[in-house]
């Protein structure tokens, strides 16, 4: 009796795994049924001609493709505000305007209020007006996931090249960034003996303000920013 009850265990264990193989296939089919609609829906937004999923064509569009998606994700997530300006009090005169852009890249420039007012206004109740559009350089590039931002610039020197990591969490119009440290140059990750340091600042979004995207003459995403914002907001 035992060895036909042995075989009946057999059998079922057969059985299992021919259907859990048989599941695995049809989710990966699915998928990929999936992902080749969203690539060919794509193609017709950007009036690409399409006839077959072939080599050729996954070769020349399909990194566009998945680009594409990451900005579409970057632009719909609900805690940062992709290519909108952000301002950051360096000191009570002194601020620093901040764009991150849906290339996962961002973007500074830091002026004084104190100034002559030819590029910001006076404070007039509470509000200064930008009377010169001001220029926004690419200083490094950031991660996202969920509410937390993972921000990297690098430093280069005569015989290395330096990652400096500064993060934080995004609760509302408010990005507030607590810590910072060293890390690896290809992943968002701190180096094994980096000492991480507490920070405390934060940066806060500003409706008021306008940024205007384009590529400099280095080929880098930078930005022109108009508009005007409440001081000490």
């Amino acid at each position: 009796m035992k060895p036909r009850i042995n075989k009946i265990v057999v059998l079922l264990l057969i059985l299992f795994c021919f259907e859990s193989c048989n599941s695995q296939t049809k989710k990966q089919k699915q998928y990929k049924d999936e992902r080749n609609a969203a690539f060919k829906e794509y193609l017709n937004a950007q009036k690409i001609p399409f006839k077959e999923l072939n080599d050729s064509i996954f070769s020349a569009y399909y990194g566009d493709f998945l680009f594409y998606e990451k900005k579409l994700r970057l632009e719909s997530n609900p805690y940062l505000k992709v290519n909108k300006v952000y301002i950051h009090y360096i000191t009570p005169a002194s601020v620093q305007f901040v764009v991150y852009s849906d290339e996962e890249t961002f973007c500074m420039s830091t002026v004084d209020l104190d100034m002559d007012g030819k590029i910001l206004s006076f404070p007039e109740n509470g509000v200064v007006k930008v009377l010169q559009p001001i220029n926004l350089q690419y200083f490094g590039d950031y991660e996202l996931a969920g509410n937390i931002i993972k921000t990297r610039k690098s430093r280069e020197s005569p015989y290395k090249e330096t990652y400096y990591y500064v993060n934080g969490s995004i609760k509302n119009d408010t990005i507030h960034f607590t810590e910072r440290y060293e890390g690896k140059s290809k992943k968002f990750e701190k180096k094994i003996l980096a000492k991480k340091h507490k920070e405390d600042f934060t940066e806060v979004y500003q409706p008021g303000l306008s940024a205007r995207k384009f590529i400099n003459n280095a080929n880098l995403v930078s930005y022109e920013v108009t508009g005007e914002f409440n001081i000490g907001k």
